[in-house]
């Protein structure tokens, strides 16, 4: 997965570690993997000026940890993903887009109060390019609606690892098929990992989640996405060429899926009611 949507996933479950028990997590911020490429992450709200129609950005938390602890003061019950498709992708599909940085879509954090919810998106800008610590990413979680129904997605864990499964056998046999052979092993990794026992072990952030709160259940549907996520720039699954007209419609119709599948599969854990869904 990309670091954006790695570093969502991370907020949202510290994040409702935090709500849910008053406890920050030691070595969360700025130790975690998702921060290890920012030197800054701070979180402002954007509002007009008195005597003009000029949009003025406010800040109003430095870091994660100063956000959480707004957050829970002002009653915060819950953080949550919700995920919305590019409206238009007559000359891009967002899979296609997807390892762009503020491509494939849009993704927003919901932060869930008793009656409704304010949703927040995400900037990153490269603003040290020459850092030697290699941070160089200064990131921006700007407040775009407030006081919105809430939505907080939900979705059946067996329903998607079924779902997850047949998504990633029918592309890896067609990879198979196309003699896309690295591609394979991707695929047959990210279906083996449904089924493991330890899924999050060969994955890049092993600091993704907190993983007491999560099922195994939950962990092998999020670290078998997080293992398929193929979606990238040159070298990656969207950079194959495919000249045979028709082979290259199936590839798009299956790397869709796969996306949709995917993002889905991140929402599905990152919104599971913690501390219900341990085995």
């Amino acid at each position: 997965m990309t670091g954006t949507v790695a570093q969502l996933i991370s907020l949202v479950s510290f994040g409702n570690e935090f709500l849910n028990t008053g406890i920050m997590p030691l070595g969360f911020y700025p130790d975690n993997s998702t921060f290890q490429f920012c030197n800054s992450v701070k979180y402002v709200n954007f509002k007009k000026s008195l005597f003009t129609s000029k949009i003025k950005e406010v800040s109003f938390a430095n870091d994660p940890l100063q956000w959480l602890i707004l957050l829970k003061k002002e009653g915060c019950k819950k953080l949550a993903l919700y995920f919305k498709n590019s409206e238009d992708q007559s000359k891009a599909l967002d899979h296609q887009l997807a390892g762009l940085i503020g491509g494939g879509g849009m993704w927003f954090i919901e932060a869930i109060y008793k009656n409704y919810s304010d949703f927040m998106v995400n900037n990153w800008a490269v603003t040290n390019e020459k850092a030697v610590d290699r941070r160089i990413w200064s990131v921006r979680y700007g407040v775009t609606a407030w006081q919105q129904p809430t939505i907080n997605l939900q979705f059946e864990f067996f329903e998607i690892k079924e779902e997850l499964n047949s998504v990633l056998t029918n592309i890896e046999d067609f990879a198979l098929i196309n003699n896309f052979s690295n591609w394979v092993t991707v695929f047959e990794k990210a279906r083996e990992n449904l089924n493991s026992t330890t899924p999050e072990n060969n994955f890049y952030h092993k600091d993704l989640i907190v993983h007491k709160n999560y099922s195994l259940l939950a962990r092998q549907i999020l670290f078998s996405a997080g293992s398929a996520w193929v979606f990238g720039g040159m070298g990656s699954w969207n950079d194959l060429w495919i000249e045979d007209i028709e082979i290259n419609k199936l590839y798009n119709e299956l790397s869709s899926r796969l996306y949709a599948c995917i993002n889905k599969s991140f929402i599905a854990v990152s919104n599971s009611e913690l501390y219900t869904q341990n085995s």
